[in-house]
């Protein structure tokens, strides 16, 4: 009995080394399985919350700032210009022709005249100004510090400038007849973004029942909101 124990112990003891080692693999593969697992699902998840950042942030049809981005931004500009003589400016543009085009070739041409636009108008922009598409077919720019209240028209000039040029979708070429667009700018710094965006809007619906193509009108916050 000794002796065949003897004889068969150090093949019973490589078969359990073996047994050992394979299952060490095995359970080493599983590990690195599940951290691999864990890692997929881990990415999972930041790419869905970056992914709902940007709709809480972005336009969803141009991927610009939408209308809660821009006013945090301008929020943000209102409270940080660098001295009480800078003021901060805010346009919004309207479209005018916009809505027969949208009429005419329908919905699917609209939408990427709305993209092109929103490209056009982001490429001549200037660092710092922020554009956003509030909705529909305006589109609105933060102009963070100028110098002066009059130093707000020449970027509205400048962007509906940049609108004259004909879109070119598919093989029609399409122009928008030009912008109305509103200016008001900051009169201090107690000035909050409400008051800013209700002064421009008055100020657009000015510039609209004008008749000149690129008709613009301004006006200088003051107040509190």
């Amino acid at each position: 009995m000794v002796e065949r124990a003897s004889s068969h112990g150090p093949a019973g003891w490589r078969i359990d080394a073996t047994a050992s080692l394979l299952a060490v693999v095995a359970l080493s593969g599983f590990a690195a399985l599940k951290a691999f697992e864990l890692r997929a699902e881990s990415d999972r998840r930041r790419a869905a919350e970056q992914r709902l950042v940007q709709l809480e942030t972005q336009d969803p049809l141009t991927g610009l700032a939408n209308r809660d981005r821009m006013l945090e931004f301008l929020g943000q500009a209102l409270q940080t210009r660098k001295t009480g003589d800078e003021v901060t400016g805010l346009l919004l543009i309207d479209l005018k022709r916009f809505t027969p085009i949208n009429d005419a070739h329908g919905r699917a041409v609209g939408d990427r005249l709305l993209r092109m636009v929103g490209e056009r108008l982001q490429s001549v922009a200037r660092e710092g100004e922020m554009v956003a598409r509030l909705g529909g077919d305006e589109f609105a720019v933060v102009l963070p510090r100028l110098d002066c209240a009059r130093a707000a028209r020449h970027p509205a000039q400048r962007l509906v400038r940049a609108l004259e040029a004909p879109f070119e979708i598919d093989d029609l070429a399409l122009r928008i007849g030009g912008a109305a667009v509103g200016v008001a700018t900051s009169a201090n710094t107690e000035l909050r973004p409400g008051v800013l965006v209700h002064h421009v809007d008055a100020a657009l619906q000015r510039a609209k029942r004008q008749q000149s193509a690129d008709s613009c009108s301004d006006r200088r916050g003051t107040g509190k909101a």
